[in-house]
This record gives C-alpha cells, structure tokens and sequence, in this order.
C-alpha cells in the first residue's frame, strides 16, 4: 500500500507540473483520445473521483451513484457539468485540495479494508489505490497528446501492467467473450529501466511482447496494438490484445488501426 501510494503521489505531481501554467486556450484543448472531453473535463474528473474516493472511504456512501454521481451533474460521457464554471487554474487548485485529501486518508487506511465504489463492487483500500494512479495515468495521456508531447512512461507504470493481467476476466466478460483460466497466455514487457516485467507461461505459444509503454497504452485503450511494436502471437493473444481495458465500465472501443496486421 505504501509503494503504491508513494507511487501515485509521484505521478499526480507529475501531470501537476504538465498543468501547471498552461494557458486558458489550453485547457480547452479537444481530448481526442476521450471524446468529447476537453483537456479541463480531465482533470475536473480526476479530482472528483478523488473526492468521491474520500467520501466513500468515510462510508458516507453507499456506492458511487447514491448521490455522488448527481453531485457531480456526470453526463452520458461522465463530464462533471457542475464543475465547468472553473477557469483552468481553479481547476488545478481545485484538485490539489482533493487529491490531498484523498493521499492522506489513503495513509490511514488498512490495505485489506473494503470500499464501496461501483455498486455491487466494493474494492479493498489497496485496490482504490491502485485504480486512482491507473486513471492519473490514462488520462495524462490524453492530456500528453492534446499538449503534443510524448507520453511520460516511469517505472511506476507497473501499477497499470498490473490491472491489465488482473482484469483479464472482467476485460472478457464485458466483451461477451468467454474466459478460460487454463488456458496458457504469457505477458513479458519491458520496463523503462530495462528490467523485464512479466506475468503467465513463459512456454506458452500465446504471448504477448514488448515494451511497458506500448501496453500499458492499449491498456486503457488509447492506442490499437497493430500501432505498436507489441509482439502478439496465437489467437488467444490477440484476443485478449483486443479485449484488455483496466478500467470499470462498459467495453470502450480501441482506435481504429492505422496498421492493420
């Protein structure tokens, strides 16, 4: 837990120092990446679900919509209309407050202890944790590529490798697939250090290869992986390439390829 709240803070300062100083027109920036969001709707996002991660570990809750989604005046595309009136720098200021205060009550949680989130699907504190840098991360992509700049990949991406092999179940069931446990699959990526992170049978014809930040992209499903430099072999492999998301929700679809292969 502390690990990974070490890594969550390090990775909200981060995109916190993308943000900082940009410009009103800036904010505004389209999201191509997670239409038909603004760069502004992105970040009023994640500082809401910080602080409904806050209320809800206070139980306040008895799930996200028992009041807090109409809080938040959430659309079809989970906008949080009530929070459009910031200008972008309010925006900012707003989200350090919450993630703050989300950061500290993460420091006084046991691991083990369940929250309850989407309803029927209480995660352990541990697991909340993990979700909050997941999401930091797959909306700082849309951020990175609406400013024009590459992807900031670290080592703590490893906290998104893991959800993707962790989901592997939920990514199929929502696609109306079918999950075979047995069935051999091998995930091996390579971290930005060079150190190799890996998951499955390393004997298994289905594998999946390549580096951390190409999967990791397909993971939250901001890139197709016939774009990538992923090594995906077996039709079991390329299924779950297809299939794989760390995020609750429906299926959201991949981009559509621009090399198909």
């Amino acid at each position: 837990m502390k690990a990974i709240l070490n890594d969550l803070i390090a990775e909200q300062s981060l995109v916190d120092s993308v943000l900082d100083g940009l410009t009103e027109e800036q904010w505004k920036l389209p999201l191509d990446g997670c239409k038909p969001w603004l760069l502004q709707d992105a970040v009023n996002h994640i500082a809401f679900f910080d602080y409904a991660a806050v209320r809800l570990m206070n139980h306040e809750f008895a799930d996200l919509l028992d009041g807090l989604d109409a809080e938040a005046q959430q659309d079809e595309y989970y906008i949080p209309h009530a929070y459009r009136r910031f200008t972008g720098k309010e925006t900012l200021e707003w989200w350090r407050t919450e993630r703050t205060k989300m950061d500290a009550k993460f420091m006084t949680m046991d691991p083990k202890e369940r929250v309850p989130w989407a309803p029927g699907l209480p995660m352990s504190a541990k697991s909340l944790c993990t979700a909050r840098m997941m999401e930091l991360w797959a909306h700082s992509v849309d951020i990175y590529d609406a400013l024009g700049m590459d992807v900031i990949v670290t080592e703590r991406i490893k906290n998104v490798l893991f959800l993707s092999w962790q989901s592997r179940p939920f990514a199929y069931s929502i696609n109306g697939l079918s999950f075979d446990k047995e069935a051999p699959m091998y995930l091996e990526l390579t971290l930005p250090s060079g150190e190799v992170w890996a998951k499955g049978d390393p004997a298994s014809p289905n594998y999946i290869k390549g580096s951390a930040k190409d999967w990791a992209l397909v993971s939250v499903r901001r890139r197709h992986w016939m774009d990538t430099d992923l090594e995906v072999a077996g039709d079991e492999a390329r299924r779950y390439a297809n299939v794989v998301q760390c995020y609750a929700g429906g299926a959201d679809p991949l981009p559509e390829p621009k090399n198909v292969r």
